[in-house]
């Protein structure tokens, strides 16, 4: 199975953290490492998955957004990945996304295939509190800095667990997508076609405005198409979780990561491309609220 891994440019070098290659070759796949210099469809055409890895901040102004606290843009590298992301999708091939990944999936998911139910309870922050955790602990990349609470029946195809069970994790974002408000003690698990995955509550523990609110840290989406596409928030390549992978582009364990089967899967018809909703302008991210 070869999976295609878009990776960065400098002035003379085109580059990728090696972790990515070990991991997707650990899982046993071949990776074709992409630059923006190739064409997105004819990738698309000879890869049999994507691989979306994490990286520098995404350009909000695409999304009709002011840049409020997103840092080292590159709009350019932006354009490529979005390109290749709609390239696997009109092919109906596996999207798998990593951090930056996560974001950029939903991000032009959010733009282009999600219902009202999914917009009413999702905000996309450019910044969380509590989360770049790397490097505000001075913790190697492969070190896990917080807890999540995660669906290990979808992530892993572990069908003894089913309900969320509390994992750690490592973390190297200060964006992301918050969920809410929850009502009651249970978490909903999916928003329309949006699947939550994993949630947490790092971030918000002293946020009196988002209390009742969580971090999404996994997804898995069921109308964009028919590719199965799925996200984490967190590293897994540092952390060389390879059955994370394995069960995501294993054909015989893909369904676990879709809700519905077979005939049951509802197809999206991708609304025209309209301008996103535009969340307010944060002052103060989450968790900078005073607390009393």
């Amino acid at each position: 199975m070869l999976i295609c891994v878009p990776m960065n440019r400098s002035k003379t070098q085109y580059y990728i953290n090696q972790a990515y290659a070990d991991y997707v070759m650990e899982a046993g796949y071949q990776p074709m490492m992409a630059a923006d210099a190739h064409d997105p469809l004819v990738l698309a055409d000879a890869c049999d998955g994507l691989l979306l890895p994490g990286g520098i901040d995404i350009d909000p102004i695409f999304y009709d957004e002011e840049n409020i606290r997103s840092y080292s843009v590159e709009p350019e590298k932006d354009d490529f990945e979005r390109a290749l992301l709609h390239a696997f999708v009109d092919r109906g091939k596996p999207i798998f996304g990593i951090c930056r990944g996560f974001q950029l999936i939903l991000r032009e998911y959010f733009r282009i295939v999600a219902s009202e139910e999914v917009w009413k309870s999702c905000t996309y922050y450019q910044h969380i509190n509590g989360h770049s955790l790397a490097n505000e602990l001075d913790l190697a990349r492969h070190v896990p800095s917080h807890s999540v609470w995660a669906d290990r029946s979808f992530l892993y195809g572990e069908k003894d667990h089913k309900s969320y069970v509390k994992m750690y994790v490592n973390s190297m974002h200060h964006q992301g997508i918050v969920i809410g408000p929850i009502i009651g003690r249970k978490i909903p698990r999916d928003f329309g076609g949006l699947v939550l995955t994993a949630t947490t509550i790092c971030g918000l523990e002293d946020s009196k405005k988002l209390g009742n609110h969580r971090v999404a840290e996994a997804v898995a989406i069921d109308d964009w198409g028919d590719s199965r596409i799925a996200a984490v928030q967190w590293h897994p390549e540092e952390l060389r979780d390879v059955k994370l992978l394995k069960t995501f582009f294993d054909d015989k364990n893909g369904k676990l990561l879709l809700r519905a089967a077979k005939g049951k899967k509802k197809k999206a018809v991708a609304k025209k491309a309209a301008q996103p909703q535009k969340p307010v302008e944060q002052e103060t991210a989450p968790g900078e609220e005073n607390s009393e």
